[in-house]
C-alpha cells in the first residue's frame, strides 16, 4: 500500500467511527491536502480556518506553558475537532452533537498514529 493510500485508509477508518460525518488532512499552513470537507463547506476555506483555529489554540498553550490536546470547534448541529499530526499537519474531524469528543480524538488518534510516521 502506497503512503498516500495508508493516509485516505486511516482517513476511512475514522469516517467509520460513530458520529463522524467527515475527516480530511490539512497542512499547519492551511491547504487542504486530502480527504473530504463538511457538506456545503468550501474545502479551501475550511481547510484554512482550521489551520488558523489550531495555530491560535497552539500559541495559547505556549502561553500557559501546556500541552495542548484536542481543539474543539461548537456550532449548533456539529461538532469540528482539530487534532495534530506531527509537525506539518492536523486532522480536522466533524460529527453531530452527539458525539464524545474524548472518544472521538481517543479513537482518531489511534488510527492517525499508524499514519503518523508516513507523513
Amino acid at each position: 500500500m502506497s503512503e498516500l493510500s495508508a493516509v485516505r485508509s486511516a482517513l476511512d477508518d475514522i469516517r467509520k467511527i460513530d458520529h463522524v460525518l467527515d475527516a480530511s488532512l490539512v497542512s499547519r499552513g492551511g491547504m487542504f491536502v486530502m480527504g473530504g470537507s463538511p457538506r456545503g463547506a468550501h474545502r479551501e476555506t475550511f481547510a484554512a480556518m482550521s489551520a488558523i483555529i489550531f495555530g491560535a489554540a497552539e500559541t495559547t498553550s505556549t502561553e500557559l506553558k501546556d500541552r495542548l490536546g484536542k481543539v474543539t470547534v461548537e456550532l449548533t448541529e456539529q461538532l469540528v475537532f482539530l487534532i495534530g499530526v506531527g509537525p506539518k499537519y492536523l486532522v480536522a474531524v466533524t460529527t453531530d452533537r452527539e458525539a464524545d469528543g474524548d472518544k472521538i480524538a481517543r479513537e482518531a488518534g489511534g488510527i492517525i498514529s499508524r499514519v503518523e510516521p508516513l507523513l
